[in-house]
């Protein structure tokens, strides 16, 4: 593996059944149509009046569900990030555990199939220490298989750029899902740290997707025949 690294209802009722049955009485002790007619009006008015309260009632109770539904969204929003977007993709489950053993910035990740047959997470961290550090998780990305320093020479982990800011590559991973529909198979942090390059295969093409860590866009991509 390449290290390139979200009550009204009731008492407006009673205000018009108040006024109504007020107008009546009035109409009924005058015994005059004049008065009659004044008693009729007045309860006209209040059932008008208590219309009109009923109707802000309704407007208020619409603007406090949207407002609770926004927050409701901005809350899931916000759960998601760090997780990309999906905290239950295996990716960022994987990656979870292997921050766990090695704090620090996954730099690598791939999916390697062994000649037994058994499906290892291969996990590549630049450690909060300065120190490289390899990882490997079982399938399920529920058990650390093996995690040790990485002490080996190699020039392209002094030139290593790591992003102070950007998408990880748990999202960039998802960007690249999307955008080929294809599945995973590995993926890493170019030199200059601009770059996630990641590596997808399906119905019988290999995939490179390249998504820009600034912005999570996709910015090259490319796919061949898979003769594997």
């Amino acid at each position: 593996m390449k290290r390139n690294t979200l009550i009204a209802i009731a008492a407006a009722g009673a205000v018009i059944a108040g006024g109504t049955i007020g107008g009546v009485a009035l109409a009924s002790g005058s015994g005059g149509g004049e008065q009659e007619l004044r008693g009729t009006e007045q309860a006209a008015a209040a059932v008008d009046i208590s219309d009109r309260d009923d109707d802000r009632d309704d407007r208020d109770d619409d603007a406090e569900r949207e407002q609770e539904q926004g927050r409701d969204q901005s809350q899931d929003a916000g759960q998601g990030q760090g997780q990309g977007q999906d905290g239950d993709s295996p990716y960022s489950r994987v990656t979870a555990l292997a921050l766990s053993e090695a704090p620090g910035f996954v730099t690598d990740l791939e999916r390697d199939r062994r000649d037994n047959g058994t499906v290892v997470w291969e996990v590549d961290i630049f450690g909060t220490d300065g120190q490289w550090y390899d990882v490997e998780i079982n399938e399920d990305g529920t058990e650390v298989l093996r995690s040790h320093l990485d002490d080996d020479d190699d020039d392209d982990d002094d030139r290593q750029v790591i992003p102070s800011s950007g998408i990880d590559i748990v999202e960039a991973i998802l960007i690249a899902e999307q955008h080929t529909g294809a599945a995973f198979k590995d993926a890493d942090l170019d030199d200059d740290g601009r770059h996630w390059e990641i590596e997808l295969r399906g119905d019988g093409y290999e995939h490179e997707v390249k998504v820009a860590v600034a912005t999570g866009e996709v910015t090259a991509y490319e796919k061949e025949n898979d003769d594997d």
